[in-house]
């Protein structure tokens, strides 16, 4: 019998239990391409069926010589790289799984893909991902009782775990940080009885939430809402919110990194010569000290909360910048990273949770569900574990057969969701599902 092989795109922070699972529980081939071959060699570790390859995501030629070689592919790079990537695969008859949100262009390979007789999958990670199976299970379920739902509320977060929450940003990096920063510059969107609220700054829309056997956390939107009403066969007059959760504090600490302009990633400066605290005077175009430059620029007391922030960051230190180039975000994170990675025996925290509000013939219900994954000190995250299990085991039942759907789709089908979910239980990754009545 010939064996299985996957082709892995990218080598970063999420991706070893995927391969872990394709070479310990499957025994497949696995090849990752990746830019820096290092990354890849520590995830395969020396191990037997595998290889890592040097490749560039831009790289396009490149990849259409590797897409053949595989029986599928798994893509962990940005969604700007989407489209090709897809292309090809379809191109040569190959299955392929997406992490990330979908862009347009790859939701309408659909027929090409059917023609091509492959699955895209997309949005299969944790959020999206798992928050999308475990939302449509209840969702057919209350669809087979008959029940009308009047609101969804969906909500997801990568966090420090509770007893590991120890800084005063209440925030530790287990990805990308400057993709996270990069992020806080999009827009997204709600729905509040049919009526779409644009939310052009995501943080100008955030609010205080209260999520029964969780907490109290701060939460704005999580891009769009609107492109999953139809495939969650939700009513024209619903409410429907899909957020991220931080610790309090978060959200207006980032709206003023955005009035500061600190958030930028597109200009890039030269910083030799330049300390910290002549770089965030600069920010203000002011020649004060750092610390009362800001404290004078928003009006706020020098030992207000944000001024702390920034001074436990490093930026009114009289010290050199430690990169020569780069833009505000690349100062921002390099700093960042120094003081909020987690440690060996730290443990982050993956949540998804979901309310959702349903009407039964007058009777109204709550139906709230919930999945908390703590990581796992010196080894897996819980971003990890929960981004990169779902497309292993995914992955496995296309190989084998067992998920027959052709086409570009959501994990929105029982045939997707009921046995991914089931064997993720496997590994500690469960629902806790509540159904109560109210008033």
């Amino acid at each position: 019998m010939n064996k299985k092989k996957i082709l892995v795109l990218g080598a970063g922070m999420v991706v070893k239990p995927a391969v872990d699972y394709f070479l310990d529980k499957c025994n497949y081939h696995v090849t990752i391409a990746t830019r820096t071959v290092s990354k890849a060699q520590a995830i395969i570790a020396g191990r037997d069926n595998t290889s890592a390859v040097q490749w560039d995501a831009t790289d396009f030629e490149k990849l259409d010589k590797l897409v053949p070689q595989a029986d599928l592919v798994v893509n962990f790079i940005p969604p700007a790289f989407q489209a090709e990537s897809t292309r090809i695969c379809i191109k040569h008859k190959k299955h392929m799984i997406h992490t990330d949100f979908t862009i347009p262009e790859v939701a309408a390979m659909d027929e090409e893909a059917k023609k091509a007789d492959v699955i895209i999958l997309n949005e299969i990670g944790e959020d999206p991902g798992i928050d999308h199976m475990g939302i449509k299970m209840s969702l057919d379920e209350i669809k087979r009782k008959g029940g009308k739902v009047i609101s969804l509320d969906s909500y997801g977060a990568g966090l420090p775990s509770f007893e590991d929450n120890r800084n005063p940003f209440g925030y530790k990096f287990s990805w990308n940080p400057k993709g996270l920063m990069k992020s806080a510059m999009a827009s997204g969107e709600y729905i509040k009885e049919g009526k779409i609220i644009k939310a052009t700054n995501l943080f100008d829309h955030f609010r205080i939430v209260d999520l029964e056997g969780l907490g109290t956390f701060e939460t704005y939107p999580n891009r769009t809402c609107a492109v999953y009403k139809e495939p969650y066969e939700l009513d024209d007059d619903v409410s429907f919110y899909r957020g991220l959760l931080r610790f309090t504090g978060w959200c207006n600490t980032i709206r003023k990194f955005m009035k500061l302009n600190l958030l930028d990633y597109q200009t890039i400066n030269n910083y030799e010569n330049l300390t910290y605290d002549k770089f965030i005077s600069r920010l203000v175009n002011s020649s004060e000290n750092g610390a009362d430059a800001i404290a004078n620029y928003f009006n706020l007391d020098i030992k207000d909360d944000f001024i702390n922030r920034l001074r436990w960051l490093g930026f009114f230190e009289d010290k050199q910048i430690a990169i020569n180039e780069g833009s505000n975000v690349d100062v921002l994170v390099d700093l960042m990273l120094k003081k909020m990675s987690y440690q060996p025996h730290e443990k982050d925290m993956a949540m998804i949770h979901d309310d959702i509000i349903v009407d039964f013939n007058g009777k109204r219900e709550k139906w709230s569900s919930t999945v908390v994954v703590n990581g796992i000190p010196g080894g897996h995250s819980a971003m990890a574990q929960t981004v990169s299990l779902p497309v292993a085991i995914a992955a496995r039942l296309i190989l084998e057969g067992k998920i027959k759907l052709r086409g570009s789709v959501l994990p929105i089908y029982p045939e997707i969701y009921n046995p991914v979910l089931e064997e993720l239980e496997e590994f500690g990754i469960k629902y806790n599902h509540r159904k109560r009545a109210i008033d």
